[in-house]
């Protein structure tokens, strides 16, 4: 009887045991695919962005679309940026944060030129925000790569 009971511990034991990396493992597969929609999207931004501010300077409706998309990646990014990463994504995780910090700070300033009435296409392609954007999208592959 103890020996029935000692197994069918050892047993549970096991199984809840398994349930944690099964767990692990769903969580890690999630921050991947996580991780890269918000590349993906930040990408798609990067592409539509210069023709969008560009018109944005003369076009009333494509200043308040160029508001909207830029609201719009700010909120994308914090919902990343408060993502818990797996202990092998860690690096990564830390990389793409600090690049969204330094977006966060440019649309902050772009949207209070838009509010402003004010928009200088020249200051935003020239400045470092574009070259953040392409930073976080070549990430793509070290995303890809990540695996428990």
């Amino acid at each position: 009887m103890k020996l029935k009971v000692m197994l069918l511990l050892v047993f549970a034991v096991g199984l809840l045991s398994g349930c944690g990396i099964v767990d692990k493992v769903s969580n890690s597969l999630n921050y991947v695919e996580e991780a890269t929609n918000f590349i993906n999207d930040t990408t798609r931004f990067a592409e539509q962005l210069p023709t969008l501010a560009g018109q944005a300077v003369t076009d009333p409706e494509a200043r308040t679309t160029l508001k909207n998309e830029l609201t719009g990646m700010k909120e994308r990014i914090t919902k990343f940026n408060t993502l818990q990463a797996p202990d092998f994504a860690k690096d990564v995780h830390k990389q793409l944060v600090g690049y969204n910090e330094t977006m966060t700070k440019e649309i902050n300033g772009y949207l209070e030129q838009i509010n402003n009435g004010a928009i200088d296409w020249k200051a935003i392609e020239d400045s470092q925000f574009i070259d953040t954007l392409k930073q976080v999208t070549q990430n793509l592959d070290k995303v890809k790569s990540l695996s428990p």
